[in-house]
């Protein structure tokens, strides 16, 4: 009967520590991200500007491209199916 008891502690011995141990992994991997944000680089803003000013004006030529291409290949696909008509 003692034995049961001795075994019945040391499981809820074992509960209570569970919720440290898992707090104390949350602090270290908030620790961890933490350092590592503390070493990004960050762009200085005319970096940025010149950086987005390219993305967009780059994403502005790809999408009048597709647009023409799109619409050549509409006119072609249409005379196309008048043809087979």
């Amino acid at each position: 009967m003692s034995e049961n008891k001795n075994e019945e502690n040391k499981k809820q011995d074992s509960k209570k520590h569970e919720p440290k141990a898992e707090r104390s992994l949350l602090q270290n991997i908030i620790r961890t991200y933490r350092s590592e944000f503390l070493k990004i680089v960050w762009p200085s803003r005319e970096t940025l500007i010149k950086h987005t000013i390219t993305v967009v004006a780059v994403s502005l030529m790809f999408g009048i491209y597709i647009a023409i291409t799109d619409g050549i290949f509409g006119a072609l696909f249409s005379r196309f199916v008048q043809l087979v008509s």
